[in-house]
């Protein structure tokens, strides 16, 4: 899991260079409980008043299948995501490798009760799309969840 853990963290350095200093990944964030919001909008020149959270969730898929479950993802998954009060925003990254596309879903919260609103109490638990086991060569069964820190864009 460690593996694993900074491989994504490699994947979002490289993906998005201002998303640095990124916490260890937490069981239960110590934001639980309290509504939280980085500065006024989140990005570079804000203060933040409390740390937003990370959830990151990866899938992989056949490189044939990759642009008809992005579409799919947008439409079923993200959206959802976008909609849920507490949502900060959401980042998708594509990775291709052969025959086989990996996708990584960065979505930022102001809380882990946000969060909560999107995943249902079992938070750590991946949310599962209708027909993700149509498209995706295996089931991921968890998300990871990281304090922000720090976040910069120009």
């Amino acid at each position: 899991m460690k593996k694993r853990s900074l491989l994504i963290l490699l994947v979002i350095a490289a993906a998005l260079p201002g998303f640095s200093n990124v916490a260890a990944q937490t069981e239960e964030p110590p934001t639980k409980g309290r509504p939280t919001a980085v500065g006024s909008a989140g990005f570079a020149g804000a203060q933040p008043t409390s740390r937003a959270i990370a959830r990151i969730w990866r899938g992989r898929t056949l490189a044939a299948k990759a642009d008809e479950y992005q579409s799919y993802l947008d439409k079923s998954g993200i959206s959802r995501v976008r909609a849920t009060p507490g949502n900060l925003g959401v980042t998708v990254l594509r990775r291709n490798d052969g025959e086989k596309t990996e996708f990584l879903v960065l979505s930022v919260w102001e809380s882990v009760d946000a969060i909560k609103k999107f995943a249902g109490d079992d938070y750590q638990k991946a949310v599962i799309l209708p027909r993700d086991r149509e498209y995706l060569l295996e089931v991921e069964p968890n998300v990871l969840h990281y304090e922000i820190l720090r976040e910069e864009r120009k």
